[in-house]
């Protein structure tokens, strides 16, 4: 069944970034918020990278109807964005494992989307619409992937340079400070979007820092961003280097975590992440 909410206005692409918060307020869904070019770039990374995550599992199968799949794409695209968040909520509650609730269900949902933008049964504005929501949802989820182990997290993180960056110094020399500290940290350079993602999926790190200098790029790291997350849907972002210093609210431009310009931030909020880890999982043992 084609999915409902075709609209013609592209120019309201960015009109859907905000959304009401649970005082009636309108808040504005970061990461959405940008001009139309970028807005529909990141909606783009969204649903694909997502959607590619859908996999037809014998337990996705057993757990996720083709009709729980069908009615979550559809509450994506519903102007009260309430419906598709408790739809997965619901699934979670009954019991639905975190693999099935984000391979099954959610990046399944994102696949019916991706194909029905595909076939032009949507237009740009439902795509964004849907990311946003989507993106809210897999946040929401992180939780759900922390592993229940008796292991503290480790002082260990990967920093990456952000691809189409080229300077290196700063990035090594924050990583070496780091190092003396105490911290195992693992230094990867010279990788393009695609590869850097295959290599910290292999890798399946707790903390990656992104390191970037340019103004322009933002739009590279959130890209990136999405990527790590569509990926490693527990990974923890932070952003350095000094494009922390040149583009006003980077959190909200990247999608990311944390923006750290020294080694001293990077480790406070480092240590803070570790500590947030610690105690979630003592909680759920």
């Amino acid at each position: 069944m084609p999915l409902q909410g075709k609209r013609s206005a592209v120019a309201e692409v960015t009109s859907c970034t905000t959304s009401s918060g649970g005082d009636g307020t309108a808040r504005q869904t970061p990461f959405f918020g940008g001009d139309e070019r970028t807005t529909a770039a990141i909606a783009a990374e969204v649903i694909h990278r997502v959607a590619e995550q859908a996999r037809e599992s014998r337990s996705a199968r057993a757990r996720v109807s083709p009709a729980e799949i069908e009615d979550l794409a559809q509450a994506l695209l519903l102007p009260d964005e309430g419906v598709a968040a408790g739809l997965v909520r619901d699934s979670r509650l009954r019991g639905l494992s975190p693999d099935d609730l984000y391979h099954g269900l959610v990046a399944g949902a994102v696949k019916v989307i991706g194909s029905a933008w595909a076939n032009d049964e949507i237009v740009l504005t439902d795509v964004v619409r849907a990311s946003t929501r989507v993106w809210g949802i897999m946040r929401d989820l992180r939780e759900a992937f922390v592993r229940v182990t008796d292991q503290v997290p480790g002082q260990s993180a990967v920093f990456a340079l952000c691809p189409d960056e080229c300077h290196t110094i700063g990035m090594t020399m924050t990583a070496d400070d780091l190092r003396r500290r105490g911290w195992n940290i693992e230094l990867l350079v010279g990788y393009d979007r695609a590869s850097l993602v295959e290599r910290l999926e292999a890798m399946a790190p707790a903390t990656v820092a992104l390191a970037g200098t340019m103004t322009d790029l933002a739009l590279p790291l959130a890209r990136t961003v999405v990527a790590l997350r569509a990926q490693l849907p527990s990974v923890w972002v932070m952003i350095g280097g000094d494009i922390t210093r040149t583009v006003p609210d980077l959190l909200a431009a990247t999608g990311a975590d944390a923006v750290a310009n020294s080694a001293d931030e990077a480790e406070v909020l480092m240590l803070a992440r570790m500590a947030d880890l610690a105690a979630r999982r003592a909680n759920l043992i």
